[in-house]
């Protein structure tokens, strides 16, 4: 019995710990401007890096729905509107910055730490694709946070606009083998 109390004990510390390391870390990582908003060619460029550990970026070829990129009916001014009052009433979400095709939102997880979510707007005659890439600031692993990150965007915008299967493959914009 003694044992099993100062494990739950250890277990009660450690948690405390690591909250509290948590907080140092988000308390050192201070919020970004506006004005830091990245060109569409930056945003493309870090879409085809690809994902990792704390990266979730999407791709027309992707296995995982929430990491497929978007198509809607509608010019992307129209997108980029609905973007912004699908997001803004969002819990822990905030629209930072948008212009030329990008836009900067993030997402507060629960612990405190910022996630950046970049969206690139590509219009495609009537409609408009839209990429994304949601990264931790913080930390080299997510725990799928970033994957999460996108799925609650995605199910937040198909409830608003209903999106379009992808008519024709979406890869000249994300194609690696261009320049």
């Amino acid at each position: 019995m003694r044992g099993a109390g100062r494990l739950t004990f250890r277990r009660r510390i450690g948690a405390g710990v690591m909250l509290a390391a948590a907080g140092a870390v988000v308390g050192c990582t201070p919020d970004r401007s506006a004005d830091e908003l990245p060109a569409a060619a930056e945003v493309l460029a870090l879409l085809k890096q690809g994902g990792g550990s704390a990266v979730a970026v999407t791709a027309p070829d992707a296995g995982d729905p929430r990491l497929r990129p978007r198509t809607f009916p509608a010019k992307a001014s129209q997108v980029a509107r609905t973007i912004e009052e699908t997001v803004t009433p969002l819990p822990r979400w905030q629209v930072i910055a948008g212009r030329s095709g990008v836009i900067w939102l993030t997402h507060r997880t629960r612990l405190g730490f910022v996630d950046d979510v970049y969206l690139l707007l590509v219009p495609t005659g009537d409609s408009t694709v839209v990429f994304a890439r949601s990264a931790s600031r913080v930390g080299d692993f997510d725990f799928g946070q970033n994957r999460r990150n996108l799925g609650e965007l995605w199910a937040a915008l198909d409830e608003r606009a209903e999106p379009q299967p992808p008519a024709r493959p979406l890869s000249p914009v994300l194609d690696s083998s261009r320049p």
